[in-house]
This record gives structure tokens, sequence and C-alpha cells, in this order.
């Protein structure tokens, strides 16, 4: 048998590449069908050897994937977006489907793991299923502008066999962020669900399309609305509609109406006993509201029911590692450490790529006393070569704020070793540079941050990178300010720098600004140098950097001042900061408020 990719792509030139790289071995010919891309998407599909055929773009998802269909000539269709990566582990299994001579499946629903948020993680990630695989010459096609559903020709007699679900998974990028600030998806989707409901108001599908946008925009209150005019002619054997309860149950949840919640958690489980997405959200729910006996038991049975069928489950992990995670969780909010090292060790064990269970883990640790070497011994026996760089940047930044800048090192190494991404290069450079910073290996330090290229992470390291020159004469100032203005971020932080500079060499400095609006603006960048200055003990210097609150007007700078010391573990300094703004400013918050408290308890514990 043979497999023809087919595609419809518009300016993809960001993720073809790890699209077309994650399939090009089980593919036998690649269709592309561009509708209208402006950057080098085409001329990336034809290094991989793609067909290119242009298609008009006429607000219809369905006309486009059906004119890609028509091009195909191979006897199976994979149908894959370009913001899609295909699980190279499921290889043999994909490939047995399409030689299976004696198969008489036209039509395979395959899993679908979204990711969700700034960047890729299992904490994100959701579950869907999507149509991938088709059989050539069957008269399929796909009908609906948007959200294309698959239909059989007409006249087809239905039999059981025709369509199947299979465990065999692709990663979809499409809902990070980024792309879809960048695509603007949002207003596009919407406007094409809006010419649909024009048509049909009673749709109950494009009603819980609509509704989905919402949700991904927050907009519960609005998204619920949609929800239930869906939920009108609601049928339980409908595609979509074990996902509907589960979104009315969500929405719920978060506008904290726990009583249409539980009701619905209810009946979603009379249709669909087996659906542990809805119990979980029950657990977590009771947790929330301090019933954490009636959570554990919810919790429990999420356990006992396991993962939910593959055709109605979204939520990854209920029936096993994210519940362990919450268990973890409230038995730490009980002060029960070992049981919440327990359960904690079964989410690592069962998902090692979990970073919240290691967060959880490093403050269970810290609640039982660990030491540091300790903790890293534990968290290293989780640890296969299999993880990505993000789990290993994670863990860098657990070590990190402890002060074990040597041991954080160390995984930023391990990152390093095995990334691919030019975003998390740049990250990495950054975390490997402050490492060596607070180190005092100044020249290696300035080095690597020299080596970013992301203008997120240059901007970031600008105070690092001119802290290395004021504290080792071999590396110059004018390499960082004047000969790469690159490096240069927006003129408050340099502004900043070139005041401090003036006052450790004991010249008269006038001020950055002179009414409290405009000192609004230095307020965080002074107060990030003298962090940095603080966290490597050079007192010295840090005398010298307080001059620069004499530089602005506000009357907040003493109750940020506590803060610091305080987060820094001065208490004694904090505790008095914290005195001064308020019988001078009249100035404290309820945060301020907690940390004078646990700072007059820590000193008295002392004496």
């Amino acid at each position: 048998m043979s497999i023809s990719l087919c595609m419809i792509v518009k300016n993809e030139e960001d993720v073809l590449i790890r699209c077309l790289e994650s399939v090009k071995y089980i593919v036998d010919e690649i269709i592309i069908v561009d509708t209208g891309s402006t950057d080098s998407t085409v001329e990336i599909a034809k290094k991989y050897g793609a067909r290119i055929f242009y298609y008009k773009w006429d607000d219809s998802f369905s006309s486009a994937r059906n004119y890609s269909l028509e091009k195909a000539t191979k006897e199976w269709i994979l149908i894959m977006d370009a913001d899609d990566e295909f699980e190279k582990k499921d290889s043999d299994k994909l490939l047995e489907l399409v030689n299976n001579k004696n198969s008489q499946t036209y039509v395979y629903f395959l899993r679908t793991l979204s990711y969700s948020g700034d960047r890729p993680t299992f904490e994100s990630v959701t579950m869907n299923l999507n149509v991938r695989l088709i059989k050539n010459g069957k008269g399929y096609k796909f009908v609906g502008d948007i959200h294309e559903q698959i239909v059989p020709p007409p006249n087809h007699t239905y039999h059981s066999q025709d369509v199947k679900v299979e465990n065999i998974r692709f990663y979809h990028y499409g809902y990070l962020n980024e792309i879809i600030k960048n695509k603007n998806k949002r207003k596009r989707n919407m406007n094409l669900i809006s010419r649909s409901l024009e048509q049909n108001s009673n749709n109950s599908f494009m009603l819980f399309n609509m509704g989905n946008e919402y949700y991904a925009m927050a907009q519960y209150k609005k998204a619920l609305e949609y929800y239930m005019k869906s939920y009108k002619s609601f049928v339980p054997q409908e595609g979509f509609s074990s996902k509907l309860m589960l979104r009315i149950v969500s929405c719920n949840q978060v506008l904290k109406d726990y009583e249409v919640e539980y009701k619905f958690i209810d009946e979603g489980l009379k249709y669909y006993p087996n659906f542990t997405d809805l119990e979980f959200i029950r657990g977590n729910t009771l947790m929330g509201q301090g019933k954490y006996l009636a959570a554990i038991d919810s919790l429990n049975k999420c356990i006992k029911m396991g993962e939910p069928p593959v055709e109605i489950n979204e939520l990854v992990g209920v029936g096993s590692y994210r519940t362990y995670y919450v268990l973890s969780d409230i038995y730490f909010v009980l002060r029960e450490y070992d049981r919440a090292m327990y359960y904690c060790d079964k989410v690592l064990k069962l998902n090692s790529g979990y970073m919240k269970a290691f967060s959880k883990l490093s403050q269970i640790m810290g609640a039982k006393k660990f030491t540091i070497d300790e903790m890293k011994e534990k968290f290293d026996s989780y640890l296969d070569g299999s993880e990505g760089e993000n789990l290993y940047l994670f863990l860098s930044d657990v070590f990190y704020s402890q002060n074990r800048f040597d041991i954080a090192y160390d995984y930023t190494e391990k990152a390093e070793r095995i990334c691919e991404d030019k975003y998390n290069m740049s990250k990495i450079y950054y975390y490997k540079g402050i490492c060596l910073f607070y180190q005092k290996k100044f020249n290696e330090s300035y080095n690597l941050f020299r080596k970013i290229a992301e203008r997120d992470f240059i901007d970031r390291a600008f105070y690092y990178s001119a802290l290395c020159s004021t504290f080792n004469d071999s590396i110059s100032t004018r390499d960082i300010l004047i000969d790469n203005p690159k490096e240069i971020p927006d003129d408050k932080k340099y502004l900043v720098y070139m005041k401090f500079k003036d006052l450790l060499e004991g010249k008269k400095c006038t001020a950055l600004a002179e009414d409290v609006k405009s000192s609004q603006k230095f307020l965080e960048p002074i107060f990030n140098l003298l962090s940095i200055l603080l966290k490597m003990n050079y007192f010295e210097e840090f005398e010298k950097g307080l001059q620069l609150l004499n530089l602005i007007e506000d009357d907040n700078v003493l109750l940020y001042l506590a803060k610091l010391y305080y987060k820094n573990g001065y208490m004694d300094l904090a505790y008095k900061e914290f005195l001064r703004s308020i019988k001078i400013y009249d100035r404290i918050d309820v945060e301020g408020l907690e940390m004078m408290k646990q700072a007059l308890y820590f000193n008295n514990s002392r004496c």
C-alpha cells in the first residue's frame, strides 16, 4: 500500500519543516495546495519533493481540502496541517493500518494532542480525534466551511467497519498563543462560524464551535451561552456531544456555579459512564472548595475508572498521572508529606516530563528538609534521557532559586545537547550565562550572552552583560554599549545602568525623573539591578546602587526595598524597611503585611 500526504497551506514557513520531517519516511507522495503564501512555504515544500497546486481561497476549508484529495494518486490519503507533527514512534502502527489487505475500513480517526499557552508542555496538552487517514477513490469528501466533517458518497450503505478510531498520535501546535496571535485565527474562525449560523441559527455543531472560540479567549460566560444553545439539541451519540458536556462543566467551574457544574457532571456520567474527565473536574473543584476528603474520594474514582475511551477523552492523564498529581497536592496542603511524596513519585514514574510534579516534589522535599544534593539525586532518578530541553531548563530554575548555580548550570548543559529550537537555544545561552555570572565567571558568562539571538533574551541579559564589564576589566563597556547596538534594550535600563556606573565612579548624578508619573517607569529596572547585586552578595556595589532610589520620586520605594530584602532572606533589614515605609510614606499592602509578619516571626525565633 502507499500513502499520499495531502495538505492545505498558507504562509507556514515557520512550522512546515517540522511537519514534513516527521512524515517524510512513511509517505510516498506529498500534495501541497497553497492558498496564497507570500513567504517561503512553497520553496520549502519543493525541497521535500512536493507536488504544488494553487487554490484561490474561498473561505471554505472543505473546498480546499477536497481539492487536495483530488490530486492524490496513492491508495491512502494522510491528512495533516502544517502546524501538525506526527509521532514517529507510531510509524509502524500507521503502516500496519494501510498495509492490512483484509481491512474493510475507509476512514480512520486518529489522536491529536494539542498544545496551548506559550510553550508546548504536558501541562497544556488536550486530546481530540481528527480524520487522518482516508481510503482513496471511495468517494469520501469533506463538508462545512470550517471544522469540516467527513461524509461518505451519496447512497452509501453504512457498515460498522467503515470508520474506526486508532491510538496513533499527532501533535498540534496551532493553538499556541504566538501562532494564534500571528495568524489572527480567532477572528477568521468566528467569521466563518457566524456565516454558517446565519444560514442555520440552530446548527448545534456550529454553536458548539462558536462556544469554543469564546472559551479559548477566556470569555466563559459568553462561551456558556453558546454551549447551552447547542445543548438544546443534545444527542449523546453525536461525535462532539461528550466534549460539549465537558465544556459546560468547565465553564460552570470557572464561573463558580458549582451546583450546575455537579448537575452536569452527574448527567454526563449517565450518558458516558467511562468519562473520567468529568469526575476529574469534580475532584479539582472539591479541592478548590477545601473539601479535601470528598476530593480524595472523587480522585480515587478517577484512578479506578482509568483513562477514558479515546473517542471521548480530552484531558490527557486523568486516569493516571494527572490525578496522582492532584492527590499529591492535596496531601501536601494537609501536611501529610509522606503521602504527598508517594503520589508525586507515581506521577513521575508514569510521566517524567510532567514539570508541575517536579515543582511539587521540590516543595515536598523542602518541607521534609532534604539537602540540595539529595534533591538533585532524587530528580535525576526519574530522568532517562528522553526528556526535552524545557524540562531540563525547568530543573535548572529549581536549583537556581536555591542559589546552587553549579547544579543549575549542569541542567542547562543537558538542555543544550538536545536543543533544536532556535528560541530555546537563546533561552539556554541566557540561563547558562546567568549561572556562570553568579559563579563570578564573567568572561565565560559574557561570551554566552553575546551568542543570544532572540530579542527577548537580549533584553533580559542586558544588566548581566553590562555588569560583566563592571566586574571584569578585560571586558570592554564599549563593546556592550556602542559597538553592538543590539545589546542595548529600551532606554530605561540603559539610563539606570549608566547612572549606576557614575555612582560607582563617585560622580554626581542628576535625577532620572522629577515627578511620580515619570518615575514609575524606572522602578522595575532599578530594582532588577539591585536584586542582581544583592543576590551576588556585592554589598558595596549594592549600597551604591541604593542611591538610584534618590534619583526618582515614588512613595513606594521603601515598600519595594523591604520586599527585596525579604525575598533574599534578609529578614531584619526587611522588617526595618517595612516599618520605615509605614512611618514615612504610610505605604503597605496585603503581601507586605504577610511578609512583615513572617519577618518578625523569624527575627523573634532567633532571639
